[in-house]
């Protein structure tokens, strides 16, 4: 009797784990098949067949992501120009056919290097001096949010020519000096800083290169420590960005 016992024990165990096989292959098979279908929707709704033109329909909402470079350098003060990094991302709606509002989110990394930074003090006579130090590498970091109309003015080309408002918010502000100190700005200049956009674009399929410069209006200093450096200088920066747009809408 144990013998039996044990071998249908042993008969519904091997049937049990045959149906778990069987049943593990066919979810194995249809969570394959989700995926697949899940990759082909996403690759349809990011790759796109399209051909840019200068008109669109009111209302088309696109979105794209955006990398590029910058040449910055500090206007009123003597300085060198830097090379930075810039990232981030848009969204765009049309309300006229050749008209677009943009608004953006960025990161970008800017300033100016060969700075000099000049003390007030006396020498052993007392007579009043002026101590030079430097040259130092000023490496300011933004986050940055831009408001944008986009114009095309030509129905059969996919130029567009850009401007707006510029509102950045700086993260870190650091003036090093070489093979010296490195003096931490951050507190000793404004927190936001505002500039009109200038720019033009072409679009070549989903791609899209810009080039635009940011015409900067506030001083960067707001206390004697920071004017010491950078005295009365305001920011200035050329950026060139490739962008992948996405019609969402």
């Amino acid at each position: 009797m144990k013998k039996i016992i044990l071998i249908a024990a042993i008969l519904l165990g091997a049937l049990t784990n045959g149906q778990a096989q069987v049943i593990n292959k066919n979810a194995a098979k249809r969570i394959g098949e989700v995926v697949k279908e899940g990759y082909q929707d996403v690759k349809g709704a990011i790759v796109q067949d399209t051909k840019p033109t200068g008109e669109h329909t009111v209302w088309d909402l696109y979105a794209a992501p955006k990398v590029g470079l910058n040449l910055s350098n500090l206007i009123g003060v003597d300085n060198n120009f830097k090379l930075g990094a810039v990232a981030g991302a848009y969204v765009e709606v049309f309300v006229a056919k050749n008209l677009a509002i943009d608004v953006e989110m960025q990161y970008s990394h800017q300033g100016g290097s060969g700075i000099y930074r000049n003390i007030n003090t006396a020498d052993d006579y007392g007579n009043p001096i002026i101590q030079k130090y430097g040259p130092y590498n000023v490496n300011l970091h933004y986050i940055n949010t831009n408001y944008i109309v986009r114009w095309y003015p030509w129905v059969d080309l996919p130029w567009s020519f850009t401007t707006g408002v510029h509102a950045g918010y700086v993260i870190s502000a650091h003036a090093k000096e070489k093979n010296g100190e490195d003096i931490n700005l951050k507190n000793h200049i404004h927190s936001g800083d505002i500039a009109l956009p200038l720019g033009v674009s072409y679009e070549w399929k989903q791609w899209q290169i810009e080039a635009r410069y940011n015409l900067y209006f506030r001083k960067l200093a707001r206390d004697t420590e920071a004017k010491d450096l950078l005295k009365n200088a305001r920011n200035s920066m050329l950026e060139v960005t490739l962008g992948y747009r996405i019609q969402v809408l």
